[in-house]
């Protein structure tokens, strides 16, 4: 027979709740001291060492530094090509063509003063180039950083890598904490070999002398400077012997560093190189003058160039489309080129000129001076109905001019006459304008002219009439089509 388990009955004994310890006040006194100390602590001592503590509510949140924008350099189009204006950042490279391992020389301006610049290299993004591969498509590497000086200029020098695996390298200059950055292309050089030369040092232009053998009787033998393909720099033609002795060369244009002269046979296909030390390249450039005005020519010259390169001149910018080219002579040099400014530059300018063989870069500036007219009317003063006509000088040659009035004060200008100016920016007794009968004082006249966006401003004496003077409302003046710019 089974037994039953009995329960145990509803009001039977049940197990007592644990209690909680009670806290006592000293003890809560001591938590709250603590957590005051702990905010004070934040608040004052932490951040004097450096240490940034956790924000402990919204209402103790420091406001958002707000950083505004500087306005972006104006663009303008010089001799069909878009250029920006003045003020933009921009590095040069020296050497711009270079060899693997070689020192490279970073020049850059544009950047605020006192900031940090950081400068990568990395494949590059110009148009034209091949793109890199996935092997070679990583990140840019920062090889320097330097301080923008006074004048926001700095200079750095870095250590090319000794392998690449892409024929140009993109430079890039950084502000440190800023928008403001400026690239330029530097070019990787291949190439070696070795034979005998007169001189082991020299640079490109110089003249050696070169001695070769071992070559088949009578063959043409192709010259390269750093390389061994594409079309030879000289070609020269061996003796019965098959050799050539102490024949004058001239240094080509290959990168700065070791390279090699080879001589190669275009029947044989034998080989012969010798080693040599490329100096650089340091061109100089005269501007005259330093200071133009819109509309007036800035001439050129230079030298210091690989002799009978191109040599492509850029405003404001290292890289992209050049506004003009110019020819180097046997000696490297160039003169009598120059450029007309345009009407949108505006102060500080920089023309940027690189060798298109050597990659040799010089850069100078000039600035840009603002027109300054000056103005009078036939008369300084007169009554209500006395009809002014206006001279003017120092105007943009052959700019329209447009002439505005205020004949109370506050009252808002109105175009009553315009004027075309000569060549010389000057113009006389021109333009009509009558006295309304109802104006006292004094009416300001401002001569504006429209491509210089320069200003002249000539202040009329209003006599008093003594009395009113009937004289009928001009019409709006309407600006005639071929006086609009």
């Amino acid at each position: 027979m089974q037994t039953l388990k009995r329960r145990p009955a509803v009001g039977g004994p049940r197990r007592k709740k644990r209690q909680r310890p009670k806290i006592s006040r000293k003890r809560l006194l001591v938590a709250v001291v603590a957590a005051f100390l702990l905010v004070m602590l934040g608040r004052s001592l932490l951040p004097a060492l450096g240490i940034e503590a956790p924000s402990l509510g919204q209402g103790d949140a420091e406001p958002t530094e707000v950083r505004t924008k500087a306005p972006p350099a104006p663009t303008i189009d010089l001799n069909g090509v878009m250029v920006q204006g003045g003020g933009a950042a921009m590095i040069t490279l020296n050497p711009g063509l270079v060899r693997l391992g070689g020192t490279v020389t970073v020049s850059g301006s544009g950047f605020d003063q006192g900031s940090m610049v950081d400068v990568y290299l990395g494949p590059s993004s110009a148009p034209g180039q091949k793109p890199p591969s996935a092997a070679a498509a990583a990140k840019p590497k920062q090889v320097a950083t330097a301080k923008a000086g006074k004048w926001g200029v700095f200079t750095a020098n870095f250590t090319f890598p000794s392998t690449m695996t892409t024929p140009v390298q993109e430079v890039t200059a950084q502000a440190r904490g800023g928008e403001k950055v400026a690239k330029a292309d530097a070019a990787v050089a291949q190439g070696a070999g070795q034979a005998t030369l007169s001189a082991v040092v020299g640079k490109p232009g110089d003249t050696i002398n070169l001695t070769a053998k071992g070559f088949a009787p009578g063959e043409q033998l192709n010259v390269f400077w750093g390389r061994i393909n594409g079309d030879p720099n000289l070609t020269l033609k061996a003796d019965e012997g098959g050799s050539v002795g102490k024949t004058p060369i001239r240094v080509g244009v290959t990168a700065v560093g070791q390279t090699s002269l080879v001589v190669v046979g275009k029947t044989s296909g034998a080989a012969a190189s010798a080693p040599f030390q490329v100096l650089r390249l340091y061109p100089s450039i005269k501007l005259a003058p330093y200071a133009v005005k819109a509309t007036q020519k800035i001439t050129f010259s230079g030298g210091g160039f690989a002799p009978s390169e191109r040599v492509l001149v850029r405003l404001n910018a290292a890289g992209g489309q050049p506004v003009m080219a110019v020819q180097t002579d046997d000696a490297g040099t160039f003169k009598g080129a120059g450029i007309v400014m345009p009407f949108q530059l505006k102060g500080a300018q920089s023309l940027v000129f690189t060798g298109e063989q050597s990659r040799a870069s010089a850069s100078t500036g000039f600035t840009i001076l603002p027109f300054t007219p000056q103005a009078r009317t036939n008369a300084y003063g007169g009554l209500p109905g006395t009809v002014v006509n206006f001279y003017a000088t120092q105007f943009a040659p052959n700019e329209a001019v447009h002439v505005t009035v205020k004949t109370a004060k506050g009252a808002k200008p109105e175009l009553v006459a315009a004027f075309r100016v000569d060549a010389k920016g000057a113009a006389r007794a021109v333009g009509q304008y009558t006295v309304p009968g109802d104006t006292e004082d004094t009416v300001v006249f401002q001569l504006h002219g429209q491509r210089s966006d320069a200003t002249a401003t000539v202040n009329f004496k209003v006599d008093k009439s003594g009395g009113p003077v009937d004289i009928p409302s001009a019409k709006p003046y309407v600006v005639p089509k071929d006086l609009e710019n």
